[in-house]
């Protein structure tokens, strides 16, 4: 199926809030509707590359479809965040829970370029892998990590976090 042209422009990358909400929403919504939320951030020629691989959009929609699918519960800590017309620079903390019973955390250094219509055009990024924490271990350590099926948001190491539980 081809990506749907999203029938609005949007400005979700002129804010950080706004930014990391969206990025958020990539793991909030039903799997089989991944393709066509997606195609509200991304552009039909758009590609991600990080330190193993390079998608375009339809491995991107496949991927993210199979992060859906294992229900993971994902909290994102926004640091810097830089806008330059099309060009956009961020870093983020992520903590990821699995169905294992695992968080992984990861440093996030990305690089966006935004088309004229405000989706994203193309990511090119690198994520820095941190220790594995169990869940308990991971709300002990970091002040809580379950919101009781509510979104939550708390500060921690002056980065603001928002926790999405589905």
């Amino acid at each position: 199926m081809e990506p749907t042209t999203a029938p609005y422009t949007t400005n979700f990358a002129d804010s950080k809030e706004t930014y990391q909400a969206a990025l958020l929403s990539l793991f909030a919504g039903k799997p089989e509707n991944t393709e066509a939320d997606l195609a509200k951030l991304f552009t039909p020629t758009f590609t991600q590359r990080d330190d193993h691989e390079t998608r375009d959009f339809q491995a991107y929609v496949a991927h993210i479809r199979h992060m859906r699918e294992m229900k993971v519960k994902v909290t994102l800590g926004m640091g810097p965040f830089l806008r330059d017309g099309s060009r956009l620079a961020e870093r983020h903390m992520s903590g990821t829970a699995g169905p294992d019973g695992f968080v992984r955390r990861s440093e996030t250094f990305r690089f966006c370029e935004i088309a004229e219509d405000g989706r994203i055009q193309s990511i090119v990024e690198t994520v820095a892998q941190g220790k594995e924490w169990r869940i308990g271990e991971y709300a002990q350590a970091f002040g809580g990590w379950v919101a009781r099926g509510r979104d939550r948001a708390l500060n921690w190491a002056g980065l603001t976090w928002i926790e999405h539980e589905k």
